[in-house]
């Protein structure tokens, strides 16, 4: 069966900030434990102490199941898993490990979130560069993130042609699978619904608009539409109008920003700042709401997983026509997209310039392009008036958009996905010959290569079989030890060979006299490439002499 990478970073724990890759981590995780076949887990982690936090976490989800687990760092061949799937787009430097093996032995698979960094951006420009396969991917989550990773390959693609006349660029599949969610988690309750809507004091004809995020108005959403469609809603409305802002700021700025501008923008909206790290909230706060909301026009955003948990709640959904969100949500059967314009192709290349060569950071880069986009307010106030005005509407929707999700996003319906990838990957490695050989020269990696070939012209010379070497003066263990208190190696806990090799060695040496380095490889019975460097360390250390040498 196939493995899944697995970084503690890359889930929600304790002391860490709630983002939304790491919620979907978790998530996802917990829908591969619980709907992936097979007798055993197969994990891959960059190092041992990942291998144990991955056993501790997957225990406390309740796996049971023995965990088969491989490390990047040493000699596991992870390979033997045949899929492995990445939490990012890139596989770290997984390509390259597979190369000392065999390439077409397993395919790597990653998966997209934000793809407007500069790092995500500058990792699919990196990716070209290593041993990528035709039989691995990159999952893209939506129709609109598919279109932003094939236009970045195309140009990387194009510049490999015309710079260096490539005739081919092998690049990996890129499958559309959206993410998934536990749906049964948002499940409906009346009785949190009157809980809920007593604790934020909302009368009983009150209409409660939801929305969940992060109160960032650049790396989230933009709130001054919303605003805007809700105070003429609250306008017209006959019935109170309630706002349920429900999410975290990581700048306190940020946050008086939200309350300032729903005070003066929507002074007829009964507004509520609600701390969504709260579990209660997490839990409640959808079955106290009528309808969701949240006003996305960033590029940050790629596929949205709150509307489809509001779906799942059984909320009827008003969200922009913007990325990810129309492969979510059915307009007119679970909600309403809004349209959305951006400024035209060819208009942003000095913003372009400014985010690449440093000028502008992330959050600058940002704020310039949301400065760009627009959410149609009319037909925002429209949408949501619509809903305000008709119970029976919601309710049909709301049970549209819950079946919906649950055919379509529950991790039940896309972890078979993935299982299908991986099949279908497998079929595709039978009888492949690799695009990315071995480099002639030796090293599999140009970044690999052995230090005593890239730096051989420091030297004088090099020792080889062939050189002599005699014996000077003993050399005790109690003697080693004393030396290695000063050499660093006893710091720096790496030694070569061990000590009890060292001074077997220097013992022969000096026992039956000078000999080849070839001569003393045969009376220890270890092999060359282990007794050059225990004759180079004793005589380093004045314990054998080799011939003299004339500076080159």
């Amino acid at each position: 069966m196939p493995a899944i990478f697995f970084h503690p970073d890359a889930i929600e724990t304790k002391g860490k900030d709630l983002v939304g890759r790491r919620s979907a981590g978790q998530s996802f995780l917990k829908g591969f434990l619980k709907h992936t076949p097979g007798d055993t887990v197969q994990v891959l982690t960059e190092t041992t102490e990942a291998a144990k936090a991955f056993d501790t976490v997957a225990r406390e989800m309740g796996e049971t199941r023995p965990i088969e687990t491989a490390t990047l760092r040493g000699d596991s061949d992870f390979t033997r898993f045949g899929t492995i799937f990445f939490p990012a787009p890139g596989y770290l430097n997984a390509g390259w490990r597979r190369q000392r093996r065999n390439p077409a032995s397993c395919s790597l698979v990653g998966i997209t979130h934000t793809v407007s960094t500069r790092r995500v951006i500058e990792g699919l420009h990196d990716l070209m560069s290593t041993p990528v396969e035709p039989w691995d991917a990159i999952i893209c989550t939506s129709r609109a993130v598919h279109s932003v990773v094939a236009r970045q390959f195309e140009l990387e693609a194009e510049f490999l042609r015309q710079r260096f006349g490539a005739t081919r660029v092998p690049l990996p599949q890129l499958p559309i699978i959206p993410l998934g969610i536990h749906a049964d988690d948002f499940a409906p309750s009346p009785d949190l619904r009157a809980e809920a809507r007593a604790k934020y004091a909302v009368p009983e004809d009150a209409v409660v608009v939801l929305t969940v995020g992060r109160w960032t108005t650049i790396e989230k959403a933009n709130p001054v539409p919303m605003f805007m469609a809700l105070e003429q809603v609250a306008a017209q409305l006959d019935r109170p109008v309630h706002l349920w802002m429900v999410g975290w700021a990581s700048r306190k700025e940020e946050e008086d920003m939200h309350a300032r501008g729903a005070a003066q923008i929507c002074p007829a909206v009964t507004t509520r700042m609600i701390d969504g790290r709260d579990p209660w909230v997490r839990r409640a706060i959808w079955s106290g709401a009528d309808i969701f909301t949240l006003p996305v026009d960033n590029v940050q955003e790629t596929f949205g997983l709150v509307p489809v948990e509001a779906m799942a709640a059984g909320l009827p959904v008003v969200m922009p026509d913007w990325n990810g969100f129309r492969d979510t949500v059915v307009h007119g059967e679970t909600g309403f997209l809004v349209p959305t314009r951006m400024a035209r192709p060819g208009s942003g290349d000095r913003i372009a310039e400014r985010f690449a060569d440093g000028t502008d950071d992330y959050i600058r880069y940002l704020s310039m392009v949301l400065q760009h986009t627009q959410v149609d307010v009319p037909a925002y106030r429209q949408a949501l008036m619509t809903l305000a005005r008709d119970p029976a509407l919601r309710a049909r929707m709301g049970a549209a958009g819950r079946a919906h999700v649950m055919a379509r996003f529950d991790w039940s319906a896309v972890i078979p996905q993935y299982m299908d990838l991986a099949a279908d990957l497998a079929q595709s490695r039978k009888g492949a010959v690799p695009t990315s050989p071995r480099l002639a020269s030796g090293p599999v990696n140009p970044v690999e290569v052995d230090p005593f070939d890239l730096y051989s012209d420091y030297p004088t010379a090099s020792i080889d079989p062939t050189t002599r070497i005699e014996g000077v003066r003993p050399l005790t263990a109690e003697g080693l030890a004393a030396l290695d208190q000063v050499n660093g190696r006893l710091l720096y806990r790496r030694k070569i060979v061990p000590d009890e090799t060292l001074i077997k060695a220097h013992s022969i040496i000096l026992a039956r006299g000078p000999m080849t380095v070839a001569e003393l490889s045969e009376m220890t019975r270890a092999p060359i490439n282990l007794i050059e460097p225990v004759v180079l360390f004793l005589a380093k250390y004045d314990f054998v002499a080799l011939p003299a040498l004339s500076p080159k």
